[in-house]
Parts: structure tokens; C-alpha cells; sequence
């Protein structure tokens, strides 16, 4: 401390700035990239995105953030000029956090009785296979009536996956690390390999423990060996540098769960404490567009709007991808990013008894569809599974559905994919109301004239 008030002393004796250089999303045509770097004194940090345009991180060594974007913005060579955001799972900026006691239904209640089944290749618990949430969307009835399981690829932008997960391992396809830019996208990097590794060794069978923690009012582990593991480290899950641990690994789940045959691609964007850069989110888009994702699924949100997510969402919707993102967990009724941009399919959080969740946001500028988004049973680390309260819950779920409408119309486009769903139960100030698969997919099949028996979980445009 005494080091520390020595050096801002001299900082202010010598009139030097105290905060660090200010990143900035810098978007130009590649011939003039150069020239406006070099005009306005920025440096480049990494290339986001090479295309048309230049989607490139700068900083700059000005702390007047506002005369600095003044100034670039009037450049005529400039596309788009923006600072910097950081970016944060839904579950650690909600208004009103989800809660165990907020399901009308005791995710115990599903607890007793449950055994081994198999399921796509893996052998899971019966209360991940079959549940509430999959029973209120009817997706057992849709997958008997229509022999539909999914196609394309779901990548999922998120902190990463259990890349050895059981359930998961073999619907899987190479993902990418933004946070560390490495290729791969294991969520169990950002823990202490010690700790990493014992997580993994556990033998302790998924049956086992009957009791819950909460973790971050938002997830349950269903089983406990998971929890005494990181307890015991250096680290609990409970520190807020792990507060979102897992969260990739439960909305993969998700997907897997309703669409099991449509391969999953991680990209990990958001760090074990639910935060992100904008540029990793961006970067991560793009990647995903020209990397044969079929659907991206966001579960996050942001208050601000940005031109440069707008445009790596746009780009994104120029190749049919169909993007799905969460509505977010304020309980309000307000616009979120990227859900609220046109072309998104924004995700709103349902009961058990098809009434709007307390916490999710609502509204027709955010919300197209709403899917069951409290103690919904999915993966965890660790070859573990967990309930999940939230939006972010909710969003994989449809992300989901998206990969089942593929598969009997390949060609389909995201506006074809958004009317596919829309035999609903109406939910008032969620869009078109809650997903139900049976209707939706009975009438996509019905009007399709394709065949349905085919399971192939290839990637393609």
C-alpha cells in the first residue's frame, strides 16, 4: 500500500495519467485500417473478424474516452468506432435472482426413484431424460410422432464445456477458447488443474446424494461428490471467481437433451465468473457463422446496445444461421441485446403451470418464444448433472427445437424457423407463448413432404 500511494504521488507530480489505455472495437475496410490506426494514434490489439470489413481491438493511450470516440467516429474511413464492454452471464445481473423456492413444482419431487437409462448412445439418469420441463413441451409425444432427434450444428456461446462429459462427449465437434485463444473449449480450464483433476477421477455414482446446493441462486448440484471436490480445494465453487462454473457444460445439456443427434459446438467466450469481453462475444459469433454452425445459442445478455454485435449478429443471419439468445433474468419489461435485435429469437423463462417466471424480462421488443425455465435437470462437470434456474436455461431449449426443425427442412431460414414454432401455448408478454414441440413439429412435418426417419447429426448449410 505504502509503494502504491508513492507511485500516484509522483503520477500526480508529473501530471501523468492514472488509468490504464481504453480498448475500442474498430470496424474499417482493410485498405484503410492502417491509415486510421495510425491518424488517431490507436494500436491494434487482435483481429476479430477479416472480411468485407476489418472488425479489429484497439487501444488507446487518451484517457478522454468520449473525445477519443468523437474524434474517430468523424473519420469518413471509419465503419464503426466503439469502447470496449465487458458482458456478464444473466444469472449475476438480475433485479430478481432466481431462487430453489421459486419452482411450483420441488425439483425433490423428482428426485426418488430415479434410475439408469439409456439415452442416444450414453447412459443418463431417468429425471434428465424425462422431466417436467421436456414433458411441458411435449418433446416425448413430438420425438414418437415424428421420429425427430436433430441435425445441424448448435454452437453455444457460454464458458465452455466438459469436453469428456459422458452424455455429451460424443455430440461434441471442435469448439474454440477466446478467453486464452487456443483452440478447444474446455470449461474445466478455468479451475486449478489439481482440482480439475479430481473432479474428473469422481467415481461416486450419479445416483447417489439426494440433497441440493445452491449455487449463485441459480443452479443445483444433484450430486454431491461434486461438491465436496471443490470445497475441499483452495477454491470453492463457491468464490465468485467460480460463480458461473458449469453453466456451459448445464445449456449444452440442454441442447443434447432435446436435440440429441445435432452436434454441439462450444465456444468459450465467458470465463468460470460468468464475465466476458464484447470483442470475445464478437469474435466468437463470427467464428461460428464460418465455422458450420446451423443455430448459435446466447445465453447472456447486455442493457447497451452495439453496433458491433449488431453487425456480427447480421452477418450471422445473412448465412441462415439462426440465432437464439436469453431475454435475461431482470423481471422487467425492457429491451436486451442481443435478443432484442431484429432476426434474434429472444427467450423468455416459463413455470411449470405456463405463467410467466417472476424473473424473467418480457415484452415483445425481447421475448419470441418462451420454454420452462425453473429446475430444468441437465449436464454438469464432471460427469454430473444439475438443475438450472433462469433464462439462460430456457434459450438452449429452443436452440434445440431450431436443430429438430432442420432436420425436416434443412433449407430452413430463421424467419422459417420462428414460424415453425409458432403453435404455442400463449403466455401474455412472452411472443408468440411457450414452445410446444408436438403441435409445431406435427404441422412442420405434415406440410414438409420430407422424411423424418433419418437421425443424422452431421453439420451443413
Amino acid at each position: 500500500m505504502r509503494k502504491f500511494l508513492q507511485l500516484l504521488l509522483v503520477c500526480l507530480a508529473l501530471g501523468l495519467p492514472l488509468t490504464a489505455q481504453t480498448s475500442y472495437i474498430l470496424t474499417a475496410s482493410p485498405s484503410n485500417v492502417q491509415s486510421v490506426v495510425n491518424q488517431h494514434g490507436l494500436t491494434i490489439v487482435k483481429e476479430l473478424y477479416d472480411g468485407t470489413n476489418c472488425v479489429m481491438l484497439v487501444t488507446s493511450a487518451s484517457a478522454d474516452v468520449a473525445g477519443t470516440e468523437a474524434e474517430v467516429q468523424s473519420d469518413l474511413m471509419v465503419v464503426g468506432f466503439e469502447p470496449e464492454q465487458r458482458a456478464v452471464l444473466p444469472e449475476l445481473t438480475g433485479l430478481t435472482q432466481p431462487t430453489l423456492t421459486q419452482s411450483t413444482t420441488s425439483i425433490l419431487d423428482t428426485l426418488p426413484g430415479r434410475t439408469l437409462v439409456p439415452f442416444f448412445g450414453s447412459t443418463v439418469p431417468s429425471n434428465y431424460s424425462t422431466q417436467t420441463a421436456t414433458s411441458i413441451i411435449r418433446l416425448g409425444d413430438a420425438r414418437t410422432a415424428t421420429k425427430l432427434t436433430g441435425f445441424g450444428t448448435v454452437a453455444i456461446i457460454d464458458t465452455g464445456a466438459d469436453l469428456n462429459h459422458p452424455a455429451l462427449s460424443g455430440a461434441l465437434v471442435p469448439g474454440y477458447d477466446f478467453t486464452r485463444d487456443t483452440l478447444g473449449a474446455s470449461e474445466l480450464a478455468d479451475l486449478d488443474p489439481t482440482v480439475a483433476a479430481q473432479l474428473q477421477q469422481s467415481t461416486t455414482s450419479i445416483l447417489d446424494a439426494q440433497n441440493l446446493l445452491v449455487l449463485n441462486s441459480a443452479t443445483a448440484i444433484l450430486n454431491q461428490s461434486t461438491t465436496s471436490i471443490l470445497d475441499q480445494s483452495t477454491t470453492s465453487i463457491l468464490d465468485s471467481s467460480l460463480a458461473e462454473f458449469g453453466h456451459g457444460t448445464m445449456t449444452a445439456g440442454i441442447v443434447h437433451l432435446v436435440a440429441p443427434t445435432a452436434k454441439i459446438m462450444p465456444l468459450k467466450a465467458f470465463r468460470a465468473d460468468g464475465s466476458s469481453n464484447l470483442s470475445d462475444i464478437i469474435r466468437a459469433i463470427y467464428y461460428g457463422a464460418d465455422n458450420g454452425a446451423n443455430v448459435i445459442s446466447m445465453s447472456f445478455s447486455m442493457g447497451q446496445s452495439s453496433p458491433g454485435l449488431q453487425a456480427a449478429v447480421q452477418y450471422a443471419l445473412s448465412k441462415n444461421v439462426i440465432m437464439i439468445a436469453s431475454s435475461g433474468n431482470d423481471g422487467l419489461k425492457t429491451l436486451v441485446y442481443p435478443a432484442s435485435y431484429g432476426g434474434v429469437q429472444g427467450i423468455g423463462s416459463s413455470t411449470s403451470t405456463d405463467l410467466r417466471s417472476s424473473f424473467s424480462n418480457y415484452g415483445s421488443g425481447v421475448v419470441t418464444f418462451a420454454a420452462p425455465g425453473e429446475g430444468v435437470i441437465t449436464t454438469y462437470p464432471g460427469g454430473n448433472y444439475a438443475a438450472g434456474w433462469g433464462t439462460s436455461f430456457s434459450t438452449p431449449m429452443v436452440a434445440g427445437a431450431a436443430a429438430l426443425v432442420l432436420q425436416a427442412r434443412p433449407a430452413s431460414k430463421p424467419g422459417d424457423i420462428t414460424n415453425a414454432l409458432s403453435k404455442t401455448k400463449q403466455i401474455s408478454d412472452m411472443g408468440y407463448g411457450r414452445i410446444d414441440l408436438y403441435q409445431s413439429l406435427m404441422n412442420v412435418v405434415s406440410s414438409s413432404g420430407t422424411s423424418t426417419t433419418s437421425t443424422s447429426g452431421t453439420s451443413g448449410k
